[in-house]
């Protein structure tokens, strides 16, 4: 090789490792750049075969229906045309629903804090509420089950019908505070005053006051429907005049996408005259779901013998069981079901305490050590107790 030719191959060898040791040491935006480029090609190829998630619609309410809900809770009477007296009749109304709202929610507040520090593991499994001897208590299932899809209400008094139409007649604001002073203050409906209340020209049934605490809790209803229940335990349409079923579907307005389900069932539910197809739905629909059964001011129906099918279902499809001593009695869950106790049990009030004493549910309150406080009051006594009982292997 002649010196002309040797110079020249030492130039191009020398080239060669420079630009070696530029990439692989020296140069940390040439890195960048190398990465960049040795990468995007890929995250593109990826990107191209991920499935996209489906965007939920938000849902849409019956701007008739939550109009008057709104009207009838004391929220907003916007749009309606009221004379002058009206506006002064529905201000004063307002005033006082507001004032009851208050003191409930503080109660409904300290009640949801205990089950997101006790029960979070209940709360985030069950996605349907079974409340039988319910009358039109909204507010505490959906405050202590907030993600149910569904709500399954029942008692005595009819569902009624949701009357749109504005009535700003200062009796009918007497008749809804009447009917929810009680409720407001000590958490329950007293079964006398509903029968009075929520039977009358003003109020009729159940449906108009569940219509309205919706509202309060800040909800939205898209439908309502008379429904019934079929000899296969379907919900269907109801047929005839008299209706015994509700279907309200709506969302929170928190949640826009979430659609839920209440249906409130007037019936019955004593051995003797059990629902038709009541035993059917529970057989074809309960399974399907984790299922958690909430008992407030019940009037230990469920203590006596001739509440044995009611009681059943409640054992059967349930995984878990949150109640004052007015549900099913203690004796019930001492085999298969882990149960923790709250607050202080007293003698039942003096026209139950006959049937509903529970000699062994005060020796354990007497006795454990690992009774819970509990802050606030629930059902008829006060200070109340709660029990949540959570089905064992299930």
């Amino acid at each position: 090789m002649n010196t002309k030719m040797k110079k020249g191959f030492y130039a191009l060898m020398f080239s060669l490792f420079a630009a070696s040791c530029a990439n692989g040491n020296g140069n940390s935006e040439n890195q960048s750049n190398v990465a960049a480029n040795d990468t995007l090609p890929v995250a593109s190829d990826t990107l191209a075969v991920q499935e996209s998630e489906p965007v939920k619609q938000r849902l849409v309410g019956d701007p008739q229906i939550n109009r008057a809900a709104k009207f009838y809770a004391g929220l907003s009477c916007d749009g309606i045309k009221l004379t002058d007296e009206e506006k002064k009749a529905w201000s004063n109304y307002s005033t006082q629903i507001g004032s009851l709202k208050r003191k409930s929610f503080a109660t409904l507040s300290k009640a949801d804090s205990l089950v997101v520090a006790d029960m979070s593991d209940v709360r985030e499994r069950c996605n349907y509420v079974f409340y039988p001897f319910s009358g039109p208590d909204f507010l505490y299932p959906i405050t202590l089950f907030p993600n149910a899809d569904y709500y399954f209400m029942a008692g005595l008094e009819a569902p009624g019908n949701i009357d749109t139409t504005i009535n700003a007649n200062a009796r009918y604001f007497n008749k809804y505070t009447s009917s929810l002073k009680i409720y407001m203050r000590s958490s329950f409906f007293r079964t006398l005053s509903m029968k009075n209340d929520l039977h009358s020209e003003e109020i009729d049934g159940i449906a108009p006051v569940i219509s309205m605490l919706m509202a309060l809790e800040e909800c939205q209803l898209i439908s309502i429907r008379n429904v019934d229940i079929d000899e296969n335990g379907a919900i269907v349409d109801a047929t005839g005049k008299k209706c015994r079923m509700v279907e309200l579907k709506f969302f929170q307005e928190k949640t826009p996408t979430h659609l839920q389900t209440l249906y409130y069932f007037s019936g019955n539910m004593h051995d003797g005259g059990f629902p038709k197809n009541m035993k059917e739905y529970a057989e074809a629909t309960l399974p399907k779901y984790q299922v958690v059964t909430y008992l407030k001011a019940a009037s230990y129906l469920m203590h006596e013998t001739y509440f044995s099918k009611i009681r059943n279902v409640v054992l059967d499809y349930s995984f878990a069981v949150l109640e004052d001593d007015s549900g099913i009695p203690y004796r019930f869950f001492k085999d298969d079901w882990d149960v923790s106790l709250y607050g202080k049990y007293l003698h039942p009030i003096s026209i139950f305490n006959k049937v509903a004493y529970q000699k062994d549910l005060e020796q354990v309150y007497a006795t454990s050590k690992d009774i819970k406080h509990l802050p606030i009051r629930i059902g008829y006594n006060n200070p109340s107790n709660w029990m949540i009982a959570r089905k064992k292997n299930k």
